[in-house]
């Protein structure tokens, strides 16, 4: 009795607008847009900044081996004398171990120099060697300084890669929620246009004296109340666009996004965890902490310093074979404070920080991990439900197919069809939002896994 579906039944109308929706004017993917966003997105310089100031606290620590150059100048004159005349320039290296190695040249005139101070008419030439033999000896501030340096070109990293990652999330979400508006704003067209057909079929019915007019009051009620509805879906479009162009600047009313895709297949297992950058950044920041309470255990150890200056005449160095044994200066200096609280609360303070890194990388690995499980299962259960959603919407789509055929025989009402294709649009919308529901879980898996 319809012409139209005289040659297209509404059920294959429908299954065809909702297995093959029309081509977006824009089809704007989600690798196009976390590409940008990971590109562009001032957060997303703010990670690479984070990660270069790693190489910037790696210089700063092998800075400590670089030579120094020091020069000193000391003059006194009263009352018409040169009490004393003082000069020194000496270039100084901190070796890679605990030596330490130095060479200069002094000066000194006048009438009343220091008997210690006094030096050969043409200056003094020296080579110093500086070395610990107790505290410094294993390790000092500044090979721990150079570790630390080293080790915090991974924790940088591995913070850039934290924010980096939250940065994926939070683009997959807002654009998982895009998709979801705009196939809410999809569905509602469909039966949209569906609603608007009947009820010009229904106008020409009425025209033919097959039903009453009346009818079509009703039929309009129906499409009134569904335009609504798209009205409202598009206003969540809306509000899902702008959010999703909070992240993704380019982003247009021409553009569409692509439609849901399982991406739940192919999932790594929970192994991977182990790269995640958070656990990483932990586990940095514990071997950090250790490196620290080596530096304070070694502060608990006596100070004994040797000093050699081998000492030359003018600016030559002595070159006979007994010169370490007549030209030198030599010292030693030792020290140790009775007590000695402040090194041994030190150590224990670090001792307490090692424990506590511990405890934290311990805390996040197993909290990741027994998300990670969980949200593994429940991908696994919507994968499920969504079958079984499809199969209820394909009854859904019988049930209405049915019953527009019993309204064409004048055997059902206007009410008992529109009934029926509300349980068609609840069955597709239930489905899109099972979808949904599993790929924002697949998304939070992977942020759990961090790829």
């Amino acid at each position: 009795m319809f012409p139209l579906m005289n040659k297209l039944s509404l059920l294959t109308l429908l299954l065809l607008l909702w297995l093959a929706p029309a081509a977006a004017q824009n089809e704007l993917s989600y690798p196009e847009v976390e590409a940008w966003v990971m590109a562009n997105h001032p957060l997303a310089r703010t990670a690479d900044a984070v990660q270069q100031r790693g190489l910037a606290q790696a210089l700063a620590g092998r800075a400590a081996l670089d030579p120094k150059f020091k020069l000193a100048y000391d003059r006194k004159d009263f009352k018409g004398s040169e009490y004393f005349d003082y000069g020194k320039a000496e270039i100084s290296w901190q070796s890679p171990f605990a030596l330490q190695v130095a060479g200069g040249y002094q000066v000194a005139e006048g009438t009343y120099l220091n008997a210690e101070r006094t030096l050969p008419a043409n200056g003094q030439a020296y080579l110093a060697l500086k070395l610990p033999l107790l505290r410094g000896l294993l390790t000092d501030a500044t090979r721990i300084g150079i570790r630390k340096g080293e080790l915090a070109v991974d924790r940088q990293r591995a913070a850039a890669d934290v924010i980096r990652n939250d940065m994926r999330y939070d683009t997959r979400l807002r654009y998982l929620k895009w998709v979801f508006a705009s196939r809410a704003v999809g569905l509602n067209q469909d039966i949209e246009a569906a609603l608007l057909q009947r009820l010009r079929d229904y106008r020409q019915l009425v025209a033919q004296g097959d039903k009453p007019a009346v009818d079509t009051l009703e039929a309009t009620v129906y499409l009134g109340l569904q335009r609504q509805a798209r009205a409202a879906a598009e206003v969540e479009e809306d509000l899902a666009a702008r959010s999703l162009a909070e992240l993704y600047w380019p982003l247009t009313y021409e553009d569409e996004p692509s439609d849901f895709t399982d991406s739940s297949v192919g999932l790594p297992d929970t192994s991977a965890l182990g790269r995640h950058p958070q656990l990483e950044e932990l586990t940095l920041a514990m071997a950090d902490a250790r490196l620290s309470l080596e530096l304070k255990n070694e502060a608990r150890k006596p100070e004994l310093n040797l000093e050699y200056y081998l000492l030359g005449d003018g600016l030559s160095l002595p070159e006979t074979n007994n010169a370490f044994a007549e030209a030198y200066k030599m010292g030693v200096t030792a020290s140790y404070p009775i007590l000695n609280r402040k090194a041994r609360a030190g150590a224990q303070i670090a001792q307490l920080k090692v424990i506590e890194s511990g405890n934290k990388l311990n805390d996040k690995r197993q909290a990741l991990r027994t998300k990670a499980v969980a949200y593994q299962d429940a991908i696994a259960s919507y994968n499920f439900q969504i079958n079984s959603g499809n199969v209820l919407a394909e009854q859904a789509a019988r049930l209405l197919q049915a019953e527009q055929e019993l309204f064409g025989l004048g055997e059902s009402t206007q009410f008992l069809v529109n009934t029926r294709q509300q349980a068609f649009l609840k069955a597709r919308l239930d489905v899109v939002k099972l979808v949904f529901k599993r790929e924002k879980l697949v998304a939070t898996y992977r942020y759990l896994l961090a790829i």
